[in-house]
């Protein structure tokens, strides 16, 4: 069965509309696909009724930017009840921090004698999530870096003039609200957070402490020593094995929506979980 269980539209940072998804979805012949867009479940709903119609089994979903031990991590949250008020409140107040960063962002830069980039920013967020990039767009725009790779290394990354770092809520407390909303908490891409083997068990072990239930064990559409080693994970702890794109835009070639290998055998299937 061809799934798909972490892509983004533009409701956060994806290029496409929520509608366009769907289109895509069903152009690649998907069974299921969720939309986990960052700290917010408005891609879905946009989504819900147009998927119905084209025959799409559409799962509600989030990616919830979160802290571990200093360091921000993603996790997704699969088949939440997007009504639920206590999910939605928490959802609104990491978006607010979002802005927030990106205020102090602007101020760093205004330091540096750059204009205000806020009113920009915003116009191009519209009613979206704001984050790094949306900055990093500005000053292409305005001709002081040539690309979004450049804007980091000059500008927004750690050690850089304008860097500003996180302020997430605790890795236990994403993972409370997307189960208290009836959903299944899923460690997003784990062979990115450029852990050690022991580092990352251990931050598996506390997410499965705290109630995290699945890990994505394939992200790519090849099967990989990594995806191999997160299936042997998923196992360890027993959580269900999820797969995900993390899809944002079509004219990113190494990355497509549903271009993903089959699971390993022995891994009980995220979507056995609803």
């Amino acid at each position: 069965m061809k799934v798909d269980f972490h892509c983004h539209t533009n409701a956060s940072d994806g290029s496409l509309s929520p509608m366009a998804i769907i289109d895509l979805a069903v152009d690649k012949q998907l069974a299921m696909l969720a939309i986990t867009d960052h700290d917010t479940t408005a891609g879905f709903e946009a989504a819900f009724d147009y998927a119905l119609d084209k025959g799409l089994h559409l799962i509600s979903g989030v990616e919830m930017s979160v802290m571990w031990q200093g360091r921000s991590i993603h996790i997704v949250g699969l088949n939440v009840d997007v009504n639920n008020a206590a999910l939605q409140t928490f959802l609104a107040s990491i978006r607010e921090s979002r802005w927030q960063r990106v205020e102090m962002i602007n101020q760093k830069l205004i330091k540096r004698g750059h204009p205000c980039l806020l009113d920009r920013v915003r116009q191009m967020v519209g009613e979206g999530v704001v984050a790094r990039p949306h900055v990093a767009d500005v000053l292409i725009e305005r001709g002081y870096v040539k690309d979004i790779q450049q804007a980091f290394d000059r500008f927004l990354k750690n050690g850089r003039p304008a860097y500003v770092a996180e302020s997430w809520p605790a890795l236990a407390e994403g993972v409370k609200r997307i189960t208290e909303a009836g959903g299944v908490a899923v460690m997003a891409h784990p062979e990115k957070y450029s852990m050690t083997s022991r580092k990352l068990n251990l931050m598996l072990t506390d997410f499965a402490a705290a109630g995290g239930k699945g890990i994505e064990v394939v992200t790519s559409p090849y099967r990989t020593s990594t995806s191999v080693g997160m299936a042997d994970r998923a196992k360890r702890y027993g959580f269900y094995a999820s797969m995900g794109s993390d899809f944002h835009n079509p004219n990113h070639k190494w990355r497509n929506l549903g271009w993903l290998a089959d699971l390993p055998d022995g891994v009980t299937p995220i979507y056995q979980a609803w």
